[in-house]
This record gives C-alpha cells, sequence and structure tokens, in this order.
C-alpha cells in the first residue's frame, strides 16, 4: 500500500485543484456573457450562488461515501463537476442552460471533501498525514490561481462558449483518468473485499437514528463545525474585502487591492507547504492555536500600521498573512481527520465541512454590514478576531 500512497495522493490533489478551478472558470467570462446575452447582475449573481450551493449536500454525500466507497464518489463527482460546465459552455446563448449548468457542477462539488479526505486519511502513514493534507491543499490555490488565466486567455482567443467547454472536457477525461488509475485500495476495498452489511433495521427501533446522532453530535465533531464556520467567515472577509479596505481606507488603487490579495493567496500556498512539515512533526492541535494567533495578530499589524504606509507595503504585508494563516491548513485537516475518525468517515467529514457553507454565507454579509457601518479597518479587525476565535474553537478538540 506504501508504493501507491503517492498515486493516491496525486489524483485525489489533481482533482481538488479542479475542483477550485471550476469554482472561478465563470467569473473570468462575465464580462463577455454581460455583452452577448444582456445579463444583470442579479443573473450573474445567480450563476455564482449556484455553483455554490453544492456545498450544502456535502453531509448526504457523506454517507454516501461510507455505503460505496470514496473511489466512486470521487470520480463522480469530478465528472459531474467538469460535465456541468460543458453543459454551461453548450448553453451560453441560452441564460437558463448557463443557469442548469452552473448548479450541476455545483452538485458535483459536494463530493471532493468528503471523498477527497476519507482516501487520503486512510491512504496515508499518520506520520506523512499532514503533508499529504499540506499538498491537497496546495493544489486548490494552484487551481484558484489557474482559472481566470487559462480561461479568460481561452475566451479571448475562441470565446466564451469555448473556453468552458475545453476547460469542462479536460475535467470528464481526468475523471476517466482517475477512474481507471486510482487504486482501489483502503477504504474501498474493504468494502469490497467484505462480507455484505447487513441491512439497516425498520423495526422502528431508531437504531440507525441514533447511530447518525452519536456520530454527528461528538464534541470533536461539533467543535469542528464549529471551526469553519468561523474560519471560512473570517477566510470569505478577506476574499471579498481586500479590494474595499484597500480603495477605502488607504487610498490606493483597486489594482493595488488585488494585487494584495493574489499576494494573500501566494504567500498561503505557501504556507500551507511548510505547514504540513509542521503537523507531522507536532501536534496539530498545538499548531493550529499557534499558527492562528499568530496570523490573528500579523493581519492586525498589517491593518494597522503597515498597509497604511503605502502600496508595496499592503501587498507584503497581506502575503505575510497569507504565509501565516497558511501554516494552519494542514494542521486543521488532520484535526478533522481525528474528530470524525471514531464515526463513518465520509458522514462526518460531510458534516464538518457543511460549515464550510454556514460560514460562507453568513461571513461576507455580516462584515459588508461591518464595512457599511463602522468602516473597511474595523471589519478586518473583526476578521483578525474571528481568525482569534477560530484557534480557541480548536481547543475544544481533543489533544489525542
Amino acid at each position: 500500500m506504501r508504493g501507491e500512497t503517492g498515486r493516491v495522493v496525486g489524483l485525489v490533489t489533481g482533482g481538488h485543484l479542479l475542483s477550485h478551478f471550476y469554482l472561478l472558470a465563470f467569473p473570468p467570462v462575465f464580462p463577455l456573457l454581460r455583452a452577448d446575452l444582456g445579463l444583470t447582475n442579479v443573473e450573474i449573481g445567480l450563476v455564482v450562488s449556484a455553483v455554490s450551493v453544492g456545498t450544502v449536500l456535502q453531509l448526504p454525500v457523506g454517507e454516501l461515501v461510507d455505503r460505496t466507497g470514496a473511489k466512486r464518489v470521487f470520480v463522480a463527482g469530478v465528472a459531474v463537476t467538469a460535465g456541468g460546465v460543458a453543459l454551461a459552455g453548450l448553453g451560453v446563448g441560452a441564460y437558463p442552460t448557463l443557469l442548469a449548468g452552473a448548479l450541476v457542477s455545483g452538485v458535483g462539488q459536494a463530493a471532493f471533501h468528503p471523498a477527497d479526505y476519507a482516501l487520503l486519511g486512510a491512504a496515508t502513514e499518520g506520520d506523512r498525514e499532514g503533508r499529504s493534507f499540506g499538498v491537497h491543499t496546495f493544489g486548490a490555490y494552484v487551481g484558484f490561481a489557474a482559472a481566470p488565466v487559462v480561461v479568460a486567455g481561452l475566451a479571448a482567443v475562441a470565446g466564451a462558449r469555448v473556453a468552458l467547454v475545453v476547460v469542462g472536457l479536460a475535467g470528464l477525461a481526468y475523471a476517466g483518468v482517475a477512474a481507471l488509475t486510482l487504486p482501489p485500495v483502503y477504504r474501498d476495498q474493504l468494502r469490497e473485499d467484505a462480507e455484505p452489511e447487513p441491512e439497516p433495521t425498520t423495526d422502528g427501533s431508531g437504531a440507525e437514528q441514533r447511530s447518525l446522532r452519536e456520530d454527528l453530535l461528538r464534541r470533536d465533531v461539533l467543535a469542528m463545525f464549529a471551526f469553519f464556520v468561523v474560519f471560512v467567515a473570517a477566510a470569505k472577509g478577506v476574499q471579498t474585502f481586500t479590494n474595499v479596505l484597500a480603495v477605502d481606507a488607504y487610498g490606493l488603487s483597486a489594482s493595488v487591492g488585488n494585487t494584495a490579495l493574489t499576494a494573500f493567496f501566494l504567500g498561503a500556498a505557501v504556507g500551507i507547504l511548510a505547514g504540513g512539515v509542521l503537523a507531522d512533526r507536532f501536534p496539530p492541535r498545538r499548531v493550529a492555536v499557534a499558527t492562528l494567533v499568530g496570523g490573528a495578530a500579523t493581519l492586525a499589524a498589517v491593518v494597522l500600521v503597515v498597509a497604511p504606509l503605502g502600496a508595496p507595503f499592503a501587498v507584503g504585508g497581506f502575503g505575510v498573512v497569507g504565509a501565516a494563516i497558511g501554516l494552519v491548513y494542514p494542521s486543521r485537516d488532520r484535526l478533522v481527520s481525528r474528530a470524525t475518525a471514531a464515526g463513518g468517515t465520509g458522514r462526518g467529514f460531510g458534516f464538518v465541512f457543511t460549515g464550510v457553507a454556514v460560514g460562507g454565507v453568513a461571513g461576507p454579509a455580516a462584515l459588508g454590514w461591518t464595512v457599511d457601518t463602522a468602516g473597511a479597518v474595523a471589519a478586518f479587525l473583526v476578521v483578525a478576531a474571528l481568525y482569534a476565535v477560530s484557534a480557541g474553537v480548536t481547543l475544544l478538540v481533543r489533544g489525542r
């Protein structure tokens, strides 16, 4: 099995890269679609919302991982996500088809976290788990960085329709490669080789329902769910309002704000790789607490002291903040793996990562209200406080 670990990590990371690539596949063609179809901002916003809807389906998909195996769900997730993007490309001339394709792609997105982490957790030895999770998350940031360049480049040469169809077909091809080459080992192999499990009882005893409650209402699982609500609210705040902070608070241009956000992502990618080593060498809870507190303090210092000094300081400062926050990701993922190990793994991952949807919806709205009422600097101090609170939440996860 050890010889196959690299293949599992590589293939799953490639799928995660595609997942995040497709999350940003539509925005680069929005200017073209607005001109060609006369779309309103509300209609464009609905496309983004349709892609995001899949995050609320992670719990039932996690249950499917436990019942059918993570490999099958992973391959299906890549295929459905990519197929939805290709369908949207075919429907570029008709808004309802474009919206339907975005919705299909969003449904496919629900597969990645439950299936990915189940595969990685089962395939990787404990002393290398943090590095595997770090590589997996690094792939996500590569996908984020590549999508605007690739999709916008294709659209400039061949149009929005061709751009979406081509990147969608590429994902379908990857799904085929994964289906043929991803080893059916670990949890999947155990399910295939084992005797059939007895059918759930239907005598009204409620045993199956109690099992579900016991899996999801354990302290560690609830703590990690709460962690993701708070942590993702903070992360979405940085992604959404860095541009506003640069323009409104410091009088810088919008391009400087965008560059600062890019620096944040690049710094995070570097921090993720370094954080993988830390997560394997030190207890992940301690690493998570230390890096989150350090990241929160760094963000507050950059917002209050460094960024007001000018554009180079704002860009460099946000790069440092990204690196500080990036350190936490592998340890965070090890804590998730630990928290969900006692119950159904896919089910636990699905429930925990549903917190991403809650934080992703609530965070930008609440922080937007803070920007409107108290200003962008105050909003980013709230973001720093949220990172600190997420550090406190990790203390609720058992150390071993």
